[in-house]
């Protein structure tokens, strides 16, 4: 098992991750964006040649940020988005003043304790921000 960069031909198994768990709908042209982008960070976890999570990161100096984050339904609770996390946390320079933000819906309870789990602190919140109107919730990793 490894975590290494995502590979544009990774993105049906990506898809797949992505369109089991229904919780965001990125398209293609959106991931070859983040897979070429300077700043972007995009990492797959791999084991027995099957992609079982990945993660997209913007790494930007002291303001960072989470985009995307996902294990496959089958492997979570299995140590797999931890890994995935602490792949870009481990980019950044917390004792410099480096800082990680990401958004979650304000229903998503498991993701929410997640990011609390790796010390993330809700900061703000974005009403109706979702197209379904759901409010996001702010984090931040300090």
């Amino acid at each position: 098992m490894s975590i290494r960069k995502m590979k544009e031909s990774d993105l049906p198994q990506v898809f797949a991750i992505q369109n089991a768990l229904a919780f965001q709908e990125w398209n293609e042209r959106q991931f070859l964006a983040e897979i070429h982008a300077s700043y972007a960070l995009c990492v797959v976890f791999e084991q027995n040649n099957r992609i079982d999570g990945y993660a997209v990161f913007h790494l930007m100096g002291p303001d960072s940020e989470l985009l995307s984050i996902a294990a496959s339904p089958e492997q979570q609770r299995t140590g797999i988005g931890s890994a995935l996390l602490n792949e870009g946390l481990s980019r950044l320079d917390f004792a410099s003043g480096d800082r990680m933000f990401l958004e979650v819906r304000e229903g998503n309870e498991k993701a929410r304790r997640f990011y609390e789990k790796h010390g993330f602190e809700a900061y703000a919140k974005r009403e109706k921000y979702y197209s379904d109107g759901e409010n996001a919730v702010l984090y931040r990793k300090a």
